[in-house]
C-alpha cells in the first residue's frame, strides 16, 4: 500500500539547520577549507540568531530568510562572520544572487564587517543564473562573490570522506533527488546510510540529527518496503543506544503517519456520512412537498429513492 507523506517542507529545514549547527566545523571543511585551516576550532562558535531575526526580506519568487550567521575566532587572531543560505528554489526560481547581496549588506551594518557567504544549493538553478551578484548603474559597478556549494555537483566520494556529519546529511539529499519517487532506490540508499551511520562514533545527539534528516529526506511510502527495512534493521550490527534511538525515530517517523492516516480516513468517513445525511433529508423534505400536492406514495418512493415504510411513517407522521 502507498501513503502520502505528511512531513511538512518546513521540518526538513530545521533539520538541516540543526545538522548544520551541530557538525558546523565538519559544514565549513566542506564548503571552504581555507576558512576551515584558518579558524581556531578550540574556541566556540557564535550563532547569532538574534541578529537572523534582523535579516529578514519578501523577496518575489524566493527565500526570505537568512539560514544561519555565526561568528569564529581565527587563530591568529580577529574574528569573521559566515552567513550561510540553504537554497532550495529549483528552476524558475528567485534571483539568488540578488538575495545574497541582500543578506550581505544586511549584516555589514549590523556588524560594519563583510560576512564570508556560503551558499548550499540543494537543486538546479536557472540556466543562465549568474554564481555571483553584479550591477552596473550608469557606470557605478557594484560586485559580491560567495561561495556557491552545489550538492549535486559534489562527488559522493567527498561527502562521505571521513567522519563528516553534514556530509551525511548532503549525500541523503543527493540520494532523495536521485530515488524520486523510485521506493526501491530510496529503501537501497537508506539501508546504505544507515549502514554507514551505525559505523560512526558520533556523539548520540548529532547521530539523532543525523538519522533524523536522513529519514526524513529518503522516508518510504511503501508500507512494503517499510516492512521490509525493520527486518533489515534487525539484523544490522549496532550497540544498543543506537539501535533503541533507531528504533524510536523510526517508529515516531512511521508510527506519526500512520496515525495521520487513520485521522484522514476517520474525516473522510465523517464528510461521506455528513453527505449521506444530507441526500436523505432533501429526500424527505421533497417526499413531505409531494404528499401535500396529493401523490401518491408508489410514486415517490419511486422518485426520491425513499423507501416505502419512510414515506408511509411521513404520512402517519
Amino acid at each position: 500500500m502507498v501513503t502520502e507523506n505528511t512531513h511538512p517542507r518546513r521540518d526538513f529545514d530545521n533539520l538541516l539547520k540543526t545538522a548544520l549547527k551541530h557538525g558546523f566545523w565538519d559544514g565549513l571543511k566542506l564548503f571552504l577549507p581555507a576558512l576551515w585551516e584558518a579558524a581556531d576550532k578550540n574556541k566556540p562558535v557564535e550563532f547569532l540568531d538574534k541578529e537572523l531575526q534582523k535579516v529578514t526580506f519578501d523577496l518575489e519568487g524566493g527565500a526570505n530568510r537568512l539560514d544561519m550567521l555565526a561568528r569564529i575566532t581565527l587563530a591568529k587572531g580577529g574574528e569573521e562572520y559566515i552567513l550561510c543560505h540553504q537554497e532550495y528554489q529549483g528552476e524558475g526560481g528567485g534571483d539568488l544572487p540578488t538575495r545574497m547581496f541582500r543578506y550581505m549588506a544586511a549584516i555589514y551594518l549590523l556588524h560594519s564587517k563583510s560576512p564570508v557567504g556560503i551558499a548550499v544549493v540543494m537543486g538546479s538553478r536557472p540556466n543562465g543564473e549568474e554564481t555571483y551578484y553584479h550591477s552596473d548603474n550608469y557606470g557605478v559597478k557594484v560586485s559580491y562573490a560567495y561561495i556557491n556549494y552545489f550538492v549535486l555537483n559534489t562527488d559522493d566520494e567527498i561527502l562521505l570522506a571521513g567522519d563528516n556529519r553534514v556530509g551525511l546529511v548532503l549525500y541523503a539529499a543527493k540520494c532523495a533527488h536521485r530515488s524520486g519517487r523510485d521506493e526501491d532506490k530510496k529503501f537501497r540508499y537508506l539501508r546504505e546510510i544507515s549502514d554507514i551511520w551505525a559505523k560512526r562514533g558520533w556523539n548520540p545527539h548529532d547521530k539523532r540529527v543525523i538519522l533524523e534528516a536522513a529519514e526524513y529526506l529518503l522516508n518510504l511510502t511503501d508500507e512494503n518496503y517499510v516492512q521490509r527495512m525493520i527486518e533489515y534493521l534487525e539484523n544490522l550490527q549496532m550497540n544498543e543506544g543506537d539501535r533503541e534511538m533507531y528504533k524510536s525515530i523510526f517508529e515516531r517517523v512511521y508510527g506519526e503517519r500512520g496515525r495521520e492516516r487513520g485521522r484522514e480516513e476517520g474525516r473522510l468517513e465523517g464528510r461521506q456520512a455528513g453527505r449521506q445525511e444530507g441526500r436523505q433529508e432533501k429526500a424527505l423534505e421533497m417526499a413531505q412537498n409531494l404528499l401535500a400536492e396529493g401523490i401518491s406514495p408508489d410514486v415517490i418512493a419511486k422518485t426520491s429513492g425513499l423507501s416505502r415504510n419512510e414515506i408511509q411513517s411521513l404520512v402517519n407522521g
